[in-house]
């Protein structure tokens, strides 16, 4: 996709740090610029391979910065071998983002030049930083050669949602908000709306009803040019270490089993010897 007009909003990168292990984190950096009615939301989408998932126990810790809504993803615990329902297959994760308070301010809205994340006005504008964890589910075992795979994540799709007029407004900028929104929804409706965004409203139909029942647009945020797909490469084990791998387990598991067994054996017999020694003493 190409980059966006100067004095649009733009994805300005889309990077993942470490880019190998089990654990990872995606950190999305956006340019909020131009006018822009603040009574949009914005919102982040990733569509996330069978092999990467996001711990919602994990997300729920940074509500300061987004709300989340999980999509798919199966067991958390799953390897992507795991039969049945298992990993679940591809999944999706959606962010509804905060912007900062300095960042939106009257109905004239973003783009007045105090970003979050160290951005600044009329040049990149105001920049927000979105940092997701994500961590990656075990492999297929390999025999031989590197012990890893490598993982393609796509950048996010970023973009507003937006009332589709402003005629729910009140107070007295109900007609400079209304203009203002119907300006930013034409001009932005001439950039092509993404598959994924299509997706998402399937997953999410909420996004497109606002309070009230109110229809909302989605407007779709370009990403800049150098802005790639990710590769994370994950460790995985090797098919010729399984069966001591196995063997080992089953020893262990029997040798817990035995240790059990032997440990509540013996508490009984000490439990039915008590009895017998109150009845000599009181003889």
């Amino acid at each position: 996709m190409d980059a966006s007009p100067s004095g649009a909003s733009v994805l300005l990168s889309s990077i993942l740090t470490p880019a190998k292990g089990l654990h990872t984190t995606s950190s999305t950096r956006l340019a909020l610029r131009g006018p822009h009615p603040r009574r949009c939301t914005l919102h982040l989408y990733f569509a996330l391979p069978t092999q990467l998932f996001a711990d919602p126990y994990e997300l729920a810790h940074r509500r300061a910065s987004y709300a989340f809504e999980r999509f798919g993803g199966g067991d958390l615990e799953a390897p992507v071998f795991a039969p049945g329902a298992g990993a679940g297959g591809p999944s999706g994760l959606l962010l509804d983002v905060l912007v900062p308070e300095r960042i939106v301010g009257d109905d004239d809205g973003i783009g007045r030049g105090e970003g979050s994340g160290g951005g600044s006005g009329s040049g990149n504008g105001s920049i927000v930083e979105v940092d997701v964890p994500l961590h990656a589910r075990y492999g297929v075992p390999k025999t031989g050669g590197e012990l890893t795979d490598e993982v393609a994540l796509p950048p996010p799709e970023a973009f507003w949602a937006c009332p589709s007029s402003g005629r729910d407004t009140e107070g007295s900028s109900h007609h400079y908000y209304y203009f203002l929104t119907r300006l930013f929804l034409c001009t932005a409706k001439r950039t092509q709306v993404p598959d994924a965004l299509r997706k998402v409203v399937e997953l999410a139909p909420a996004l497109i009803r606002g309070g009230g029942g109110a229809e909302r647009t989605l407007v779709s945020i370009p990403h800049a040019e150098s802005v790639r797909v990710q590769t994370l490469r994950v460790p995985v084990g090797d098919a010729g270490d399984v069966a001591f791998v196995e063997t080992g387990t089953v020893v262990v598991v029997l040798l817990a089993f035995v240790f059990l067994l032997r440990t509540i054996v013996n508490a009984r017999t000490r439990q039915a010897a008590v009895p017998v020694s109150a009845a000599k003493k009181s003889s």
